[in-house]
């Protein structure tokens, strides 16, 4: 019997250790899940809050076929392209505005008031532009980011661009991504 109680308590500190050991092994993933949220939060702070306005269409060349249908689903995905590459780039974080049924464009807003639903928003900035069609040869786009705080215009671009068709407008919607993501403010 004695030794039956001897072997009782020679197994104590084991299984002290063991429950250590188990304690220690099972906090693991919580530290590292505890790590990913610190160094996600802080990331979602380095980036800017920056809302996207949609683009408008201003065509001016004269053209006499009804080419509406082909420029309304080359503008939505001229946007779909911004919003993908600024979201993709890590350096934005994009807010979403509240918009009439017309939609959020500097056509349809006023930019008192798309500031106004950017600052709704939570964004820090705003970017409003705009694509031109000239010619079927040349368009042109231009967008202006626009301080919210401040209501000031602090980076724009004027980007001219050849071809009236979806790989042309393709191209300069990702120039125009990587021109804003490349020169935009830094806060």
């Amino acid at each position: 019997m004695k030794s039956h109680v001897r072997s009782r308590v020679q197994c104590e500190p084991y299984a002290g250790r063991r429950l250590v050991f188990l304690a220690l092994a099972a906090s693991v993933p919580l530290l590292c899940a505890l790590a990913l949220f610190v160094a996600n939060a802080r990331a979602s702070e380095d980036r800017l809050s920056m809302a996207l306005a949609d683009f408008y269409l201003v065509d001016s060349s004269g053209e006499v076929r009804d080419q509406n249908a082909e420029h309304d689903a080359r503008l939505k995905r001229f946007d779909e392209i911004m919003h993908d590459e600024l979201s993709k780039s890590g350096k934005f974080s994009l807010a979403e505005m509240q918009c009439p049924e017309a939609g959020c464009t500097s056509k349809e807003l006023q930019l008192d008031d798309m500031l106004d639903r950017a600052k709704g928003a939570g964004a820090r900035f705003v970017t409003v532009g705009a694509v031109e069609k000239m010619s079927t040869l040349v368009l042109w786009t231009r967008f202006e980011v626009y301080d919210v705080p401040s209501r000031q215009i602090v980076f724009n671009r004027l980007l001219t661009f050849r071809g009236d068709n979806d790989e042309a407008w393709r191209r300069a919607a990702l120039y125009a991504a990587r021109e804003l993501i490349k020169n935009a403010p830094v806060k």
